[in-house]
């Protein structure tokens, strides 16, 4: 089955960067991931995790203690005497509990499936993070071609302004244009140090992904880029393998199903191997005589009779989990099916927008060449120079934004579908 909303077919890229082509963009991405913050907190959780399964695994297989003591004691005999008897002991103790119902081992098995999640956690993380620091590169692109946007707006309108006052001094042009003309310059001084502003805080969001300094200065080569090749977009049912949010989700479900079964057999009998050996004497020097050795071994066998219920409660709280994990996968297996969907079909429309404002621009500055034109020679009022201005500029922005919006939307498209990256971590 496809997707509602159609979308590219073919098999999806499971190496997005490559579709970029750009080395900057994969140094930055490898910065990133080998020096992120966060994705080092979920490599700290993979390894207590790999712990955790270290740790019950240990559960499974026999505990062995060795004591060594000695006592002095002093005491007066009959006669009065004080008499000072000293004793050395030294012990090996065996204690093992027998995993007759599996419960042991399906503690295991949970440690091991959440050791797994947590990994799909990581890799989560890391496409995420990969994703989201080419999202910045992309922004940081786009506020400085907006920066330069505003620069030629500046620019125009300091051009217009020298027009009208030439004109003004001629006694040609009314002072209602002189101020408007002196209204618009300021009004693009003005525009042009908010998106100044807007560069730093983007460059800073940058470095703060990439473990840097937020100091809002980097250098930043390259315009943003125009991708035009379709998304191929797979199967729907692919992502339930391919997505690590949904693998790490599934992995949840099946380490709490094995703790259910874990706190189930919890209720049946325990069997336990108690071992124990030893020697002691008087003397120190001759504990490894051997004279004096002592050994044990006992089995015990225990069936919990009343608990008051706590048994049954932990029981009860595993299989709430279990439901509680099917709800949160199933939620996520429909929310990425929509992720996808709405990707699709924003990608679709971002394309009809940026093909009709890319001819929009071209037939606004043309307007604004020719209302100038008409300006000098007294055919038309300021008002329209103005207007075509703002038209003119206005497309320009536009088109800029679209082309981010259509990267963001490929981003978003990449991510939705799993699809991996080669910068490594």
């Amino acid at each position: 089955m496809a997707y509602a909303r159609g979308g590219a077919q073919g098999t999806v890229e499971l190496n997005w960067l490559e579709s970029f082509d750009d080395n900057q963009l994969v140094a930055l991405i490898g910065e990133a991931v080998s020096s992120n913050y966060a994705l080092e907190q979920e490599r700290a959780r993979l390894a207590q995790a790999e712990q955790l399964v270290v740790i019950v695994r240990a559960d499974r297989f026999p505990e062995l203690d060795v004591s060594l003591g000695g006592t002095r004691r002093g005491f007066d005999d009959a006669g009065g005497n004080r008499v000072t008897v000293n004793s050395f002991d030294a012990g090996v103790d065996l204690l093992w509990q027998i995993d007759l119902w599996g419960k042991l081992s399906k503690t295991q098995q949970a440690a091991q499936l959440a050791f797994a999640a947590q990994q799909a956690r990581l890799d989560g993380t890391a496409r995420d993070l990969a994703i989201a620091t080419a999202s910045s590169v992309f922004r940081v692109m786009e506020a400085r071609q907006l920066q330069q946007v505003a620069q030629r707006r500046l620019d125009n309108a300091i051009e217009s302004h020298d027009i009208v006052a030439s004109g003004y001094r001629q006694g040609l042009n009314d002072a209602l244009d002189l101020y408007l003309a002196r209204n618009q310059m300021e009004r693009q001084q003005a525009n042009l140090a908010e998106q100044q502003q807007l560069v730093v805080e983007a460059i800073a969001d940058l470095q703060l992904a990439l473990a840097r300094y937020p100091d809002g200065k980097m250098l930043l080569e390259g315009e943003l880029p125009i991708v035009t090749d379709p998304v191929p977009v797979g199967l729907p049912s692919e992502l339930l393998t391919r997505r690590p949010d949904l693998q790490e989700a599934w992995l949840n479900l099946l380490s709490a199903d094995a703790e259910l079964a874990a706190a189930h057999k919890a209720r049946f009998p325990s069997l336990s191997l108690v071992g124990g050996g030893g020697v002691a004497s008087v003397e120190f020097a001759d504990l490894l005589d051997g004279d004096g050795a002592t050994w044990s071994m006992l089995g015990n066998l225990s069936q919990p009779l009343f608990d008051s219920g706590r048994l049954a409660a932990r029981e009860e709280q595993a299989l709430q989990r279990v439901r509680a994990a099917e709800q949160q996968y199933l939620g996520l297996v429909y929310s990425a099916f929509a992720e996808v969907e709405n990707a699709i079909s924003q990608s679709s429309s971002l394309a009809e927008r940026y093909e009709s404002f890319q001819e929009a621009e071209k037939n606004a500055h043309a307007a604004l060449s020719l209302a100038l034109e008409q300006y000098r020679r007294g055919l038309v009022a300021y008002t329209t120079v103005l207007e075509s201005q703002r038209q003119a500029f206005d497309a320009e922005v536009t088109v800029v934004q679209l082309r981010n919006l259509l990267l963001q939307n490929r981003l978003s498209l990449y991510q939705a579908l799993g699809g991996g990256f080669s910068a490594g971590y």
